[in-house]
């Protein structure tokens, strides 16, 4: 169709009177609304943008870059997006597009770090624009961005503080996608009745806009939360009715998957001639797609059907290709698939001994899956707002119930009590009488040492349980207050709650970060890295922090061109954010920050320098100690909990590295870390 129709729209470009006349965007948008993406490609790229008027060359080029990006060309897009940088007046809206198209390419490019940047810039720019709808979208986006990096809790919060700028919202597009992302998060989190109406609303949301794929999409997902919830009757409908929408597009992909579903389905209900048939389809879409993955499950499905049709010399072929393209996925949930059809395949060709050889390696797989599943979700509750609200009330209710039973059972237990009380009272005296005589000097020295590190504990337990205390105290007095309707913007009290939840996941990250360092359980996930694109977003970073308390900002970097570091970055990064939010805490406005990255030798070193206040030469060495404050009020205030440079310590010694604390030449402190490059 393409051959055809170029040459003759061209024909008609140079024959008319205006060059400028005849595109019509309304047009193309309808096309890309209908996933007719190379339609309106064709459409678009014989045409000579400069012939066109600023305000509609803008507009379509904003649609080709959104077009690529939905066809998964990312690197165009992004490159498209640039052009319209360089060569278009940028105002506020167009800033926020911008950067709102390049942070969804480079999230699905994985290139997260990039991705934040541009996410936080269009966030920035809709609340300059004061436009409730776009304020959703850029906080949405973030979510998703969380929800990539693992980090669910995070994620849930950003996606629910979307919802509520959306209320109300007629951007049908822009809801479905919130709707779709909590789907997926509580997809991700086993709570398949919270992902069904999630996923409902979404699909409602999407048929409001019209967009065939997203409503194909959003179907297609609802029926695999039907199918995880073994309802294959309606799982059945939902997949019929993502079909519906799936063959009026060139999503080969798609359609290979919502067949192999489709099989399954079928499968499931014994009706293996209506799996075969879909099985095929779903082979069929898999090689127009050229997914290796896609190719994988359309196998196993097509095999599964053959074997429950009882024809294993039908199913023979399809098992070996099978074997061939699972060879590079040993270690993944599809090798297991495979196990389990080359399994019941030798067991129908009566070869037993193969037949179980397959099923001890299903097993072996399945039992490394099942470990792999359950470290994952270990993370994954341990970051999830659900299980810390959780966690809270379970508390609540068991002090309610202590509190209870002690009510009803007071006199007695006092009187436990006591006898306990002086019976211990009785033990201790007794063992320590016992230490005095009988062990020597050395043993009471031994006695004294563990005496000193008690307090330390004491001391942090007791630390910790005021920075738990406080937050929670505000918590329960906030939720009450909830309860009696004593708020008259209860969104401002719910902002509220989530600012302490996130005080206390924080705490507890820091907490659970220490105990991890002190028991070497910290895993270094080392890559190569560019140290120059390292310096150029660490010194970004940190003028975009000290500029928001305030403070001048200046970089001194000396980074050879092409240098590289094999480091583990996400916890470089940390040392870094702490070091910096550390640094603009305690700088007092105006003053002065200085970032230095430069390599030396076989060590690439990071400066970071402040002005005043600074701090005395005896409490230098102290400020690395857990829960060390030089002004314990200011850093309550300022939600320090004086755990950072502890953090930040262990893991500069895990990478290798060292990191120093000395007064410095601006009057404040200079901090340096070095770490070996090799």
């Amino acid at each position: 169709m393409k051959k055809i129709f170029v040459p003759l729209l061209l024909t008609y470009i140079f024959s008319a009177q205006s060059a400028s006349a005849s595109i019509d965007v309304e047009e193309l948008e309808n096309l890309e609304k209908q996933g007719k993406y190379q339609i309106a490609l064709d459409l678009i790229e014989p045409w000579r943008l400069e012939n066109l008027s600023q305000e509609k060359a803008l507009e379509v080029l904003l649609l080709q870059a959104k077009i690529y990006r939905k066809q998964g060309r990312y690197e165009k897009a992004i490159s498209t997006l640039d052009y319209i940088e360089q060569n278009h007046y940028l105002n506020t809206p167009l800033v926020r597009t911008l950067n709102n198209e390049k942070g969804i390419n480079y999230r699905r490019m994985s290139r997260l770090e990039e991705a934040e940047t541009h996410y936080y810039r269009a966030l920035k720019a809709a609340q300059e624009l004061e436009n409730n709808t776009l304020i959703g979208l850029a906080y949405s986006n973030l979510g998703t961005l969380y929800d990539h990096k693992n980090q669910l809790s995070q994620a849930m919060q950003f996606q629910l503080k979307a919802q509520t700028y959306l209320k109300g919202s007629n951007d049908h597009s822009i809801k479905a996608s919130n709707f779709y992302n909590l789907g997926d998060i509580s997809f991700r989190l086993d709570d398949y009745e919270q992902a069904e109406i999630f996923f409902r609303w979404a699909l409602a949301e999407d048929k409001k806009h019209g967009e065939i794929v997203a409503i194909a999409d959003s179907a297609l997902r609802l029926s695999h939360v039907s199918f995880k919830k073994e309802n294959h009757v309606l799982a059945i409908e939902n997949i019929n009715e993502a079909l519906k929408y799936l063959t009026q597009t060139n999503a080969n992909e798609s359609l290979s998957r919502a067949y192999h579903l489709l099989a399954s389905s079928h499968l499931k209900l014994q009706q293996p001639d209506e799996a075969l048939v879909n099985a095929h389809l779903s082979l069929d879409f898999a090689n127009k797609a050229q997914s290796s993955i896609q190719l994988i499950y359309a196998h196993i499905s097509v095999s599964k059907a053959y074997l429950s049709l009882q024809q294993p010399h039908l199913a023979q072929n399809y098992v070996t290709d099978l074997a061939d393209l699972v060879a590079e996925e040993a270690h993944s949930p599809l090798a297991i698939h495979y196990y389990e059809v080359a399994a019941e395949l030798a067991f129908q060709q009566k070869k037993m001994d193969v037949a179980y050889s397959f099923i001890q390696k299903a097993l072996n797989a399945r039992k490394l899956n099942d470990v792999k599943v359950n470290n994952q979700k270990a993370q994954t509750y341990r970051n999830s707002i659900s299980s810390l609200v959780q966690r809270q009330q379970l508390e609540v209710s068991e002090k309610e119930k202590a509190l209870a039973q002690s009510q009803l059972q007071h006199n007695k237990l006092m009187q436990k009590a006591w006898i306990i009380a002086g019976l211990s009272a009785l033990f201790i005296c007794a063992l320590l009488t016992y230490i005095y005589f009988i062990k020597h000097r050395s043993a009471n020295l031994a006695a004294k040492l563990y005496q000193q590190n008690l307090k330390q504990k004491e001391k942090l337990l007791a630390d910790i349980s005021h920075e738990l205390r406080t937050p929670l105290s505000v918590l329960k007095l906030h939720i009450e207050a909830l309860e009696h309707n004593l708020f008259d913007d209860n969104s401002r009290a719910y902002s509220k709650i989530n600012d302490k939840i996130s005080q206390l996941n924080a705490l507890i990250t820091d907490v659970y970060q220490l105990s991890q360092a002190e028991n070497n359980a910290i895993e270094l996930n080392k890559q190569i890295q560019c140290v120059r694109t390292l310096s150029e977003n660490y010194s970004y970073d940190i003028q975009r922090m000290t500029e928001s308390h305030k403070l001048d900002f200046s970089s001194e970097i000396n980074i050879p061109q092409g240098a590289t570091i094999n480091i583990d970055k996400p916890k470089l990064d940390r040392v870094v954010t702490n070091l910096c939010k550390n640094t603009c805490l305690y700088t007092d406005s105006p003053g002065r920050v200085i970032f230095k990255m430069y390599q030396h030798k076989e060590h690439l070193n990071i400066e970071l320098q402040d002005s005043s206040p600074t701090v005395t030469d005896e409490e230098i060495p102290k400020l690395f100690e857990r829960l060390y404050r030089v002004e314990s009020s200011r850093s309550r205030a300022t939600g320090g909990s004086g755990l950072g440079l502890s953090i930040c310590k262990s893991l500069v010694e895990l990478m290798s590295g060292s990191i120093d604390i000395k007064r410095g030449t601006l009057g404040g402190l200079d901090i340096s870390i070095s770490i070996p490059i090799k």
